[in-house]
């Protein structure tokens, strides 16, 4: 026995040995594997981020992050903006947009948002309505969808999409499988990841289970289309207006698997499901094409950005407000968000 437990001792011993040396060479080599991310400075999967990282959010089974009520960015509803509880006024136009970082806007109690904006823009004209952000932070199509149903009891009049950017960039795992997954395996496979002989392990499994790469779009093009027809769909079952808007972002990345390269697909995709539904489209991509100067980065939009996006919404949904404002709605028997 004790020959059999030196035995083993000094087998763990020496696979640990071993396991310590490759580690070493990986790092001294310069080793690293990081599925590409949301953003240029970040260089790992952002979900995580997100998931773990982030004080403005926690877990959900659904979502994978939700926002955390009471934040200095979102209210104890999980949104920006006014609150809105379940019963609106009959003269009051209710307007909700749903989105990613571009339309949440800038960190802070103040930071800067297009759908604030529009607010103000609208009650300076005297216009009796109230605009929600239900945008959050590297939100997909796929939580856009889930999101829409939690803003739907809401009783909203016109609910602004936009998404995209985050649908399309590459992932090892997309956000359908990802979502599946329990927080304790998420977190092993993050404290894995830290590791360079988990990264080299985690490329080879994702390589042979993907092919080339190993990356793919967090949500496909195809799903991508089929979350704005169920968007659609539900907005109509539950009487409000619904309007498409495309992403805007500028310059190229030179790099053959970095989200910008896909987005324009994306963008035509939007286009041709508002046309198939029949839904407006606010065209934000070819407003802003060509101006860098109101780009925060290569995606998000200056304080000046939010500010013309919010003129460009309010011109484009006059026909809208218009008749969202002159005829409303009897109450109707309120819905679950499931």
């Amino acid at each position: 026995m004790r020959r059999v437990f030196a035995k083993g001792l000094l087998l763990a011993v020496s696979l640990a040995a071993s396991l310590i040396a490759a580690e070493q060479v990986l790092r001294l080599v310069g080793y690293e594997y990081r599925p590409v991310s949301i953003d240029v400075a970040n260089t790992e999967d952002a979900r995580y981020y997100h998931l773990f990282g982030s004080d403005h959010f926690i877990y959900d089974p659904e979502l994978i992050w939700k926002p955390k009520p009471g934040s200095d960015v979102f209210n104890r509803e999980g949104f920006r903006g006014p609150l809105m509880g379940q019963v609106k006024g009959a003269d009051r136009l209710r307007i909700v947009t749903i989105g990613d970082s571009n339309t949440l806007g800038w960190a802070g109690p103040d930071g800067p948002n297009w759908p604030q904006s529009l607010g103000r823009i609208l009650s300076d004209e005297g216009i009796s309505a109230e605009v929600v952000n239900a945008g959050v932070w590297g939100y997909s199509s796929l939580q856009g969808l889930a999101r829409l149903r939690q803003v739907l009891p809401f009783d909203p009049d016109i609910v602004l999409v936009s998404f995209g950017s985050n649908d399309a960039v590459q992932v090892a795992i997309p956000d359908r499988r990802f979502s599946g997954k329990s927080v304790r395996r998420r977190k092993l496979e993050r404290w894995f990841t830290h590791y360079r002989l988990g990264q080299l392990m985690t490329a080879v499994i994702n390589a042979t289970a993907a092919g080339g790469n190993g990356l793919v779009s967090r949500v496909g093009l195809d799903e991508y289309s089929e979350n704005l027809r169920e968007m659609a769909r539900l907005a109509a079952e539950n009487g409000a207006r619904i309007v498409f808007l495309t992403r805007p972002f500028e310059l190229q990345i030179p790099d053959d698997v970095w989200w910008k390269n896909f987005g324009y697909d994306y963008n035509v995709a939007t286009g041709r499901v508002a046309v198939e539904v029949g839904a407006p489209l606010v065209d934000f991509y070819t407003h802003f094409k060509g101006r860098r100067d109101l780009f925060a980065d290569e995606s998000h939009f200056t304080d000046e950005g939010h500010e013309l996006a919010a003129r460009i919404a309010r011109t484009e949904l006059a026909p809208l407000l218009g008749s969202a404002s002159g005829t409303r709605r009897k109450p109707r028997s309120r819905r679950s968000a499931d």
